[in-house]
């Protein structure tokens, strides 16, 4: 089973991006297949992977994260992990989205000096692959949103505040100029958010995303 070979839908927008990565990798589980990235540490399972293959993987992978099919909580349960299950949220409207301004690029000079250090190694490696739409305070970027991932119909909403700049409508901000940017190139956005993140599906709700699937995640 090729990674590609699976439709091009939003359950599997982090496979393809995976997959189209040179520096990602693959492993047949039986019947199934895992494709890797290590910069990203994530792992999205696909196909019917064997229990025990999948289990052997998770334990190699320990800080990697694990992505399953909705319909496979036995293999999410195979690598003895906590389980949550993701909604994943695409946004059907297109004239809904607000009318938004303050986002701008991330200048590649603008330091990150005062980002905790897991959001500052996710901001360096999105550097490598696309614009990071941020709101800067006081001239300092606090707000973040990018597209990890993209496909030729889909790209992923990854949208961070900093702690002392949340709940004031920035990460809103950041994420519609991403989306307005990526829709002018042909893609539309896909948020996943784990279900017990309130915060992250009200922003998405408040910007007119509804759920339409789901996937199983091994963190």
């Amino acid at each position: 089973m090729n990674a590609l070979d699976v439709p091009d839908v939003p359950r599997w927008v982090e496979a393809h991006g995976i997959a189209a990565d040179p520096a990602s990798w693959r492993r047949p589980l039986g019947d199934g297949l895992a494709v890797g990235s290590d910069p990203a540490r994530l792992v999205v399972v696909l196909g019917d992977a064997e229990t025990a293959e999948v289990a052997a993987l998770a334990h190699a992978v320990p800080r990697h994260t694990m992505l399953f099919a909705i319909e496979r909580a036995d293999l999410a349960a195979a690598t003895g992990r906590r389980v949550v299950r993701a909604l994943l949220h695409t946004l059907p409207e297109g004239d809904a989205l607000p009318a938004l301004e303050g986002a701008v690029t991330l200048p590649p000079d603008a330091t990150l000096a005062h980002v905790p250090e897991p959001l500052a190694e996710e901001l360096a490696t999105a550097r490598a692959h696309g614009p990071i739409w941020s709101v800067f305070v006081d001239g300092v970027p606090v707000s973040f949103a990018y597209a990890p991932w993209r496909t030729a119909r889909w790209f992923e909403v990854s949208v961070d505040t900093l702690a002392g700049a949340r709940q004031l409508g920035l990460g809103r901000i950041a994420a519609t100029a991403l989306i307005q940017a990526e829709r002018a190139h042909g893609r539309e956005p896909v948020w996943g958010a784990d279900e017990d993140n309130l915060a992250s599906r009200r922003l998405a709700e408040g910007l007119g995303f509804v759920p339409v699937d789901g996937l199983w995640v091994a963190a």
